[in-house]
């Protein structure tokens, strides 16, 4: 997954982390610095489902904004937005 956090002025740093159960609203952020965030910070998210583990996912790929809803030393809880983009793929 790699997230991005807005600034006021639109700027914002990439950063790399994995996920774990991960559902149609949101995920948990595993492996993650979560020095800089805390709850109910707003992330642009990209979330992209490997091929070979796509079949068991309703979706392949997620774009579009989340909110911290949980953040701990090594892993984050987020919600995605409701204008998030779910694309899915034909099996």
């Amino acid at each position: 997954m790699k997230l991005r956090r807005l600034t006021d002025t639109g700027k914002g740093e990439a950063i790399e982390a994995m996920t774990s159960n991960v559902s149609y609203e949101g995920a948990l952020v595993t492996d993650i610095n979560t020095k800089n965030l805390k709850p109910n910070d707003n992330l642009h998210i990209t979330l992209s489902v490997p091929r070979d583990e796509a079949r068991d996912f309703p979706f392949s790929r997620i774009v579009g904004n989340a909110r911290v809803v949980r953040a701990e030393m090594d892993a984050c809880g987020l919600e995605f937005s409701e204008d998030v983009s779910r694309l899915c793929i034909a099996n």
